[in-house]
């Protein structure tokens, strides 16, 4: 995955800019996200979790929700 910033206008001599997170097709393919959807974000501590924001996904994102937080915790407890 990769984070990238990008120039999203400039106006009145400002660049404004946003940023993109590059996700891998398969990583996609396994979550069973399609182009377009809505997502939901929010930040936990430094960690940002990302879910489908529609509520036919809500099974889907408690259980994806379960699965990643143990992999965040796997992996950064690994770490230390």
């Amino acid at each position: 995955m990769r984070l990238h910033k990008v120039v999203n206008r400039v106006y009145g001599g400002v660049t404004y800019y946003r940023w993109v997170v590059t996700l891998p097709p398969k990583r996609v393919r396994e979550l069973g996200w399609a182009n377009g959807q809505e997502l939901e974000v929010a930040v936990r501590g430094s960690t940002l979790w990302i879910q489908p924001s529609t509520r036919q996904f809500q099974e889907r994102r408690e259980r994806g929700a379960t699965l990643l937080e143990a992999e965040v915790r796997r992996r950064t407890m690994g770490r230390r």
